[in-house]
């Protein structure tokens, strides 16, 4: 078992996460700046079972060529780009912290789509992240990174979840499911990729839980999971 920081990013594409000021989604989506948020966060793939953490923090309101945006930012210091439009609460981009001059990286999504009611449902886009088997001496030797279509669907607005940070009721549950073809070259060849992913936000906090599961039909490459839960929220 392995513990340490890691780049959000890195693991999941949502992301997905967590801010917005509008009128319909302020309550499950707030980006007061100040406020801060840790999570605890279980990996298991092939490769095993490893324990990470998140921590984000709203840096608020800024500029990005001409529209506004709002900031959130990782313990790594990559920052999350949000807007608000019409249609809901939209993840732009982020800037990747490896690179010289904080190079913008697109990666537009819908987090949250307008009206935030019990069946609301929108597509999008998901990459997997977590379809992988290293070996000695860490070396990738099989990957399935494949880019697959989601249905996504506001399932419930009173759901109950518990989590390291405490029991909530009235929670918002958002779930994901989709499917494509994949050929992941040797070893493994074609094979039908799956993608389930359920998330749970509480009234003015925002995302307290995240399961998500990645399957094939390749026995070298069966499945790999992700669970992030949320530990601690301060407002600063």
């Amino acid at each position: 078992m392995k513990n340490k920081l890691i780049n959000p990013i890195l693991t999941f594409s949502v992301i997905f996460l967590l801010t917005s000021c509008s009128k319909n989604n302020e309550t499950y989506f707030p980006l007061t700046e100040g406020y801060k948020w840790r999570y605890d966060v279980t990996r298991i793939t092939r490769d095993g079972l490893e324990k990470q953490k998140y921590f984000f923090n709203n840096l608020g309101k800024s500029q990005l060529d001409d529209e506004s945006v709002y900031i959130r930012q990782s313990i790594d210091g990559t920052a999350l780009y949000y807007s608000i439009s019409e249609e809901g609460i939209i993840y732009l981009g982020n800037t990747d912290n490896q690179a010289i001059g904080q190079k913008f990286k697109e990666d537009r999504q819908i987090v949250i789509h307008n009206p935030v009611s019990v069946d609301t449902q929108w597509q999008q886009f998901t990459t997997t992240r977590l379809l992988k088997k290293t070996g000695p001496p860490q070396k990738t030797v099989l990957r399935i990174i494949a880019e697959v279509p989601m249905e996504v669907k506001i399932e419930s607005m009173d759901a109950e979840v518990t989590v390291p940070a405490g029991n909530f009721k009235q929670c918002m549950k958002i779930s994901m499911n989709g499917s494509t073809f994949k050929d992941a070259g040797n070893y493994v060849g074609l094979t039908l990729v799956n993608v389930k992913q359920t998330s749970w936000y509480a009234k003015g906090i925002g995302l307290v839980k995240m399961e998500r599961l990645e399957t094939t039909q390749s026995e070298a490459l069966d499945r790999g999971s992700l669970l992030v839960e949320l530990v601690e929220f301060d407002k600063g």
